[in-house]
């Protein structure tokens, strides 16, 4: 059709990378709807639309999908909170942090992502795959902390993030197993306080 341009041919590489892409949400979905023990890797070829053969080119074994989900879901979730973090700036970024990591740990992909840590304890493999992507996240993190405080030395404030993240992660799973609205809200109550005093 005359005036019409055809659209760029996508490299080798960008189709590679989009089907990694496509099957790593397939993966998602279906860990979030089936659970661990339903998850095939059959249903995430059949949600990407691609072959078994095609996903064992991108990932080795079942274990490294999994683990290799889990970083593509960290990534997303972190690239979205260090966009409002860095708009808001120090006190107020902070604060509004700490309210996204409630909200983001009742994320169904992200108890998805629990499930794994439970299964990992006692599933060697999984494991071995699944360590470096939780450390390449937490490492991004503290980076992205330092940067944003530079005069708060390194280790006060890894601690202060590792030990609201941790507290947070710990009532959530507390609360997805067995849940109590008052303890839930006496324990939130008294993080928040925390929190407040530390920006102080």
């Amino acid at each position: 059709m005359a005036g019409s341009t055809a659209s760029p041919r996508r490299t080798q590489a960008q189709r590679r990378e989009a089907t990694r892409a496509l099957l790593l949400d397939a993966a998602i979905d279906q860990l979030v709807e089936a659970g661990l023990a339903g998850f095939t890797t059959s249903e995430v070829c059949r949600r990407a639309g691609v072959s078994q053969g095609a996903l064992f080119k991108h990932f080795d074994t079942k274990a490294t999908l999994l683990a290799m989900m889990i970083g593509h879901l960290f990534e997303a979730l972190r690239t979205e909170s260090e966009a409002v973090l860095l708009e808001l700036g120090d006190a107020a970024g902070i604060r509004q942090g700490v309210d996204m990591l409630w909200s983001r740990m009742f994320d169904p992909r992200v108890a998805a992502a629990f499930e794994l840590y439970a299964a990992a304890r006692s599933d060697a493999e999984l494991r071995a795959v699944l360590e470096p992507v939780v450390e390449a996240h937490s490492a991004r993190v503290y980076d992205f902390a330092a940067n944003m405080f530079p005069d708060v030395p390194a280790e006060r404030l890894f601690a202060f993030a590792d030990m609201v993240f941790l507290s947070i992660q710990g009532l959530v799973l507390n609360q997805l197993a067995m849940p109590d609205q008052r303890q839930y809200n006496r324990v939130r109550g008294l993080l928040n306080e925390f929190v407040e005093f530390s920006l102080r």
